[in-house]
């Protein structure tokens, strides 16, 4: 069991230290194993494969690994923002490499929307976007693909047009949209400073504060943040959450550990920082801990809020990934229900993406794609 102190703040004035104690539920043991994932099918490679030379740090510096084929999976952040489920297809943003172009006096880097059919796999569709620094792509509750590059586009499953969001369009001078609610309902919008909500149906925004702002996941009604500005009150501790809507910034965690905290609906949130992730709410009660073995990061929730994926790697000396495996999990009880693997390695971590009601999970990178059916 394990105790953790935090302070909610702002909800109706009340600034309390309470002590919660976690479940004792910490889901199965971690030494017995989900059952298997079932495959539907594999693809790949997607796109022609790019040789790219590497660097891993580890506990003994830097490792030069040599040339190698690139997985594109060097990014646990664009693991999740990389591959999505829209309407009777899978979409994936890929990367082309950079390529020299007319008229400009360095070689720009260029990406390429794949759309595949889901039943089998195949490309049906691609778009070619240019001057792509990074790609994030979102999956919206309509069945349609929002696409933030240097221009955030609302796509159709077969990647036409059908809307755009101008990040001037409200007097702002920027903006950055890196994350959306689980639900699909809502983008964040990063102002600097400020913070805007965006429909993701009609991509139209409404400012939820005009305080700099720092997002690591949003909800339909707010975001959250692991920014470190409680310090000064609490000087002991290293990691905190902070949940900010219409009413204000309320601190909802503050501890000796923390992470990157993940909204897995409006009112829950994911504390994955931790020797074991815990799920707690916007109010600051926690609410259980999931059982893990091994190293562990974020990767993914369903739209419908029932289930959560871990990644689960086991780490060379060197900071390599040797051994990957995603572990799917009952939001409501906590339990693991599943396990996939990648079919190909991965440099950090291997994309995924829920299908909406969470029945389905892909799994992998452009060089081969895995589809899964869940128990």
């Amino acid at each position: 069991m394990r105790t953790v102190v935090n302070c909610g703040l702002g909800f109706a004035g009340r600034c309390g230290l309470v002590v919660l104690l976690l479940l004792a539920f910490v889901g199965v043991a971690a030494g017995q194993k989900a059952p298997a994932a079932t495959r539907v099918w594999s693809v790949g490679p997607l796109v022609q494969p790019q040789t790219v030379g590497g660097v891993a740090f580890g506990a003994g510096g830097a490792t030069f690994n040599g040339m190698h084929v690139d997985s594109q999976t060097g990014s646990t952040f664009a693991a999740t923002r990389s591959v999505v489920f829209a309407g009777d297809r899978i979409v994936v943003a890929v990367s082309l490499g950079m390529r020299a172009v007319e008229g400009k006096a360095t070689p720009i880097r260029f990406c390429q929307l794949l759309s595949l059919d889901e039943k089998t796999g195949e490309v049906k569709d691609r778009r070619d976007i240019s001057e792509c620094v990074s790609l994030p792509i979102f999956a919206t509750n309509d069945g349609h693909v929002i696409v933030s590059g240097s221009n955030v586009l609302r796509l159709t499953p077969d990647l036409k047009d059908e809307g755009s969001f101008d990040y001037q369009a409200n007097g702002h001078k920027r903006g950055r949209i890196q994350n959306e609610s689980p639900d699909g309902s809502t983008l964040g919008n990063a102002t600097s400073p400020g913070f805007e909500l965006v429909d993701a149906r009609t991509l139209k925004a409404t400012q939820l504060t005009s305080d700099p702002a720092v997002d690591t996941s949003v909800s339909s009604r707010g975001f959250v943040t692991d920014n470190v500005h409680w310090i000064g009150k609490y000087p002991k501790d290293i990691g905190f959450v902070t949940y900010v809507d219409a009413t204000g910034s309320h601190l909802v965690y503050h501890g000796e550990c923390g992470g990157r905290p993940q909204f897995l609906s409006d009112d829950l949130i994911l504390e994955p920082g931790c020797k074991s992730p815990f799920i707690l709410d916007t109010d600051g009660n926690v609410i259980k801990t999931l059982a893990t073995s091994g190293r562990f990061s974020y990767a993914g929730v369903s739209q419908n809020g029932k289930r959560l994926a871990l990644q689960i790697a086991k780490v060379s000396s060197q900071g390599a990934i040797e051994k990957e495996k995603f572990v799917v999990y009952s939001v409501d009880s906590g339990e693991p229900i599943a396990e996939a693997v990648a079919k190909e390695a991965a440099e950090a971590q291997s994309w995924t993406s829920f299908s909406p009601d969470g029945s389905m999970l892909v799994v992998g990178s452009p060089l081969k794609l895995t589809l899964y059916r869940l128990p």
